[in-house]
């Protein structure tokens, strides 16, 4: 992960100290493990103690350029079953991530290793 936005109400967007990753399996599964690099930091709706951690299957749709994960796991148990549909962009090895719903308020972006 190279980089973590926040966007509030007003539309400031704030980058977050955050690391982690996400991998994209052969096999059509993918996995999230990321972490706020504050010890304080509150849970939300991903994150407990600062910590977000999932994995399911994943459908790829490349036309509209979204994913599909059906959460199969997950450290927020409240996850678990629920189907999480994410816009994505490469650009050469950087792969953003974001909501569907703009509301949500955030912009991950990752590097390729």
């Amino acid at each position: 992960m190279t980089s973590l936005q926040i966007t509030d109400s007003q539309g400031k967007k704030t980058d977050v100290p955050y690391s982690g990753q996400v991998i994209f399996s052969q096999s059509g599964t993918l996995s999230v493990q990321a972490m706020d690099q504050d010890p304080a930091a509150k849970p939300t709706t991903y994150t407990a103690n600062g910590y977000e951690a999932y994995y399911g299957p994943v459908a790829i749709d490349e036309e509209k350029s979204t994913f599909t994960i059906t959460v199969e796991s997950s450290l927020v148990r409240n996850l678990i079953g629920q189907e999480l549909q994410r816009v994505f962009e490469v650009a050469g090895d950087h792969l953003v991530i974001t909501p569907v719903d703009p509301e949500e308020g955030w912009r991950v972006t990752y590097e390729r290793l």
